[in-house]
């Protein structure tokens, strides 16, 4: 029996008996629509591929719970969610370059010194944009919301040791992408 044939619901039931290739199928049918929508609305490529894929292993994860009624809805709908949350992560982020931006502000600096805090804030942003999203949420939520592990841990509903392996990745990653800024700040505080 072809699995082309079969429709979304039939496919569904399969899906929560364990049937990988009728996720396979729906992943087929429906991941190209959700990343081309992701990236008509966000205008990344790297974000929406990373959203549409993320939406399926939420789907993969959680097919003996879930009862949907009519697929493209449910995707749709749980897709706009994850936009949302991208959204309003990409929104704190920027909140909090502001906050260091206004931590040393401008014209406290010369020319000289303006143009090394802008290069720093724009390797700090990069360098975070290049973590992975979850990575990133908990070091934000940790390093610039102030929360505890445990306050993450249950925020997010993620086990404190994987919140500990998160912050762990992130601080490893960050220490050895701004080496060089660290570098230049330590001899700029010490003139």
């Amino acid at each position: 029996m072809s699995l082309q044939s079969l429709t979304d619901t039939e496919l569904l039931g399969l899906l929560r008996n364990d049937d990988e290739q009728a996720f396979r199928e729906l992943y087929d049918r429906y991941w190209y629509k959700m990343y081309v929508t992701a990236h008509r609305k966000l205008r990344r490529k790297d974000v929406a591929e990373e959203l549409a894929q993320e939406l399926f292993v939420m789907l993969w994860q959680k097919r003996d719970s879930l009862r949907i009624i009519n697929l493209p809805a449910f995707l749709g709908v749980s897709l706009k969610n994850l936009m949302i949350d991208y959204i309003r992560r990409n929104i704190q982020e920027e909140h909090y370059l502001d906050q260091l931006r206004q931590f040393f502000p401008a014209e406290t600096f010369s020319t000289t010194e303006a143009v090394q805090l802008n290069e720093l804030t724009d390797a700090i942003q990069n360098a975070l944009a290049q973590l992975p999203e979850k990575t990133r949420e908990v070091f934000i939520l940790n390093r610039f919301e102030h929360l505890t592990i445990r306050e993450i841990a249950q925020r997010l509903n993620l086990s404190e040791k994987t919140i500990e392996y998160h912050l762990a990745r992130s601080t490893t990653f960050l220490r050895q992408n701004l080496r060089d800024f660290v570098t230049v700040w330590v001899l700029f505080f010490l003139s």
